[in-house]
């Protein structure tokens, strides 16, 4: 009976990996190389026992992608002679499998998946592994799930096997969607929610320095003022570090939503290379998080189109142009009850007090009127005020060319123009979205059908 037949009726076991699986891999490897020579290959351990800490069957699994494939033939044979014996059922002409017993500590024997270089079988094993090497939780509950099975179906590997299939299926089908829209937004909400983290970390640097100087105007220690520079420095430097990287993230943020509108909007697809480039941008893991669907995102079901981008551009902008509005608003109202209140103390201040209390509280007033130039909430007021206004002009051109059937080279100079608009503008003040969110949610609804209405009634006079 053949090693393929034993495996089938040999009880299932999981076992912890040992520290000789290395070895014993490595062994095999060179061992397959030099059998093979001249054909040339790529040799990849996968499988669970590709994964540090996985538990799984005493078994090697190695991904033998032949460079000359023509060469499949001849290398079977010569595989032989280090006891491979081949499984003829699962020879799909682009895929061989081999198997031999060995004698390797608590290992007790090798799976060789042999196929051509980039095949689909073997890019699958090959992104299966890498998914389970980069989330250790999807580890975990696959490591779970093997147990489970091995336990239930000990001696029916037809049942482990196919216990298994809808968990690796739903792993690669996630991973096949790594580039896709839902993955982009997802890593853009995740760059920007991390970028506006670290600018209100930025905020409460400027404030602890305003503060600090306003506390040092009480002291006239040399000691305790000495102690106060050191913490002003300090502080400074964090400031510097915290936009440093809220400008890394925001940036990050930004491109992901360039890319999203040309992916979505247009239907186009980039080459690896520049796939590759945007993703290693991304800091900030997504692993567990719950992705944003395109569908939910946006609003507009046309087809991939220059319709469909400026239509895409039109729905951000009207978001962003209310969020923009608002928080420019509550800056202006904030500014404004700053000022009483600081108009406010100075007059009881200066009847209330004596000379030098005046002196002091003049002081930490000084301090934090620093604070509110260094944070800039003056030109943030003025910012988010110029970003509405800019935003509005690009909806106004959206509608006009809508009326001109979409021009490609109009549209394209619209997402030119939106994104440095949105890029060039302040975020939203937080809990501006949550306030707002409901009220947009209905005008935009409210807008849209007007939108339906409008173009059915021109539909029907033509």
């Amino acid at each position: 009976m053949s090693n393929i037949d034993n495996r089938r009726r040999h009880l299932i076991q999981i076992v912890d990996q040992h520290r000789e699986l290395t070895e014993a891999c490595s062994r095999e490897i060179e061992a397959i190389r030099a059998t093979i020579a001249p054909s040339r290959a790529f040799i990849d351990h996968v499988g669970s026992t590709a994964v540090r800490g996985l538990a799984g069957k005493p078994v090697i699994d190695l991904l033998v992608s032949l460079i000359e494939w023509e060469d499949a033939d001849k290398v079977v044979v010569l595989l032989a002679e280090l006891g491979y014996q081949p499984d003829s059922n699962t020879d799909t002409g682009q895929r061989r499998f081999l198997e031999k017993e060995i004698d390797a500590g608590p290992i007790k024997a090798v799976h060789l998946h042999l196929t051509p270089p980039q095949s689909d079988w073997g890019n699958n094993m090959l992104v299966f592994r890498d998914e389970l090497i980069a989330d250790k939780d999807l580890a975990t509950r696959y490591d779970t799930l093997k147990r489970k099975l091995a336990a239930h179906h000990s001696d029916n590997f037809e049942a482990y096997t196919a216990g298994k299939t809808d968990f690796v299926t739903s792993v690669l089908q996630s991973a096949s969607g790594t580039f896709g829209n839902d993955r982009l937004l997802t890593h853009q909400r995740a760059e920007f929610d991390r970028a506006q983290v670290f600018q209100h970390l930025v905020l409460i640097s400027q404030f602890l320095v305003a503060l600090t100087a306003a506390l040092s105007v009480y002291s006239n220690d040399n000691t305790t003022l000495l102690v106060f520079a050191l913490v002003g420095f300090v502080l400074a430097g964090a400031w510097f570090a915290l936009a440093r990287r809220q400008r890394l993230h925001r940036s990050a943020g930004d491109q992901a939503r360039r890319v999203v509108l040309i992916a979505s909007g247009l239907g186009e697809t980039f080459s690896p290379e520049q796939r590759l480039r945007i993703f290693d941008k991304f800091t900030v893991p997504i692993v567990g998080k719950h992705l944003v669907r395109e569908e939910a995102y946006f609003a507009s079901r046309v087809v991939p189109s220059y319709r469909r981008l400026a239509e895409l551009i039109e729905e951000s902008a009207y978001w962003t142009r209310d969020l923009q509005k608002a928080s420019a608003s509550a800056l202006q109202w904030g500014l404004l009850g700053v000022t009483l209140l600081i108009m406010g103390v100075l007059v009881t201040s200066t009847s209330a007090v004596s000379s030098e209390a005046s002196l002091s509280m003049a002081r930490v007033l000084i301090a934090f009127l620093v604070f509110l130039l260094s944070s800039d909430v003056i030109g943030a007021m003025v910012a988010h005020r110029e970003a509405a206004s800019a935003i509005d002009e690009i909806l106004h051109r959206v509608e006009t060319a809508a009326a001109r059937g979409y021009p490609s080279a109009d549209v394209l100079l619209i997402a030119s123009d939106y994104n440095a608009a949105v890029e060039s503008a302040p975020f939203a003040l937080p809990g501006i979205y949550k306030l707002r969110r409901g009220t947009l949610a209905r005008r935009w609804r409210a807008y849209l059908e007007n939108k339906r209405l409008a173009s059915g009634a021109a539909e029907s006079r033509q």
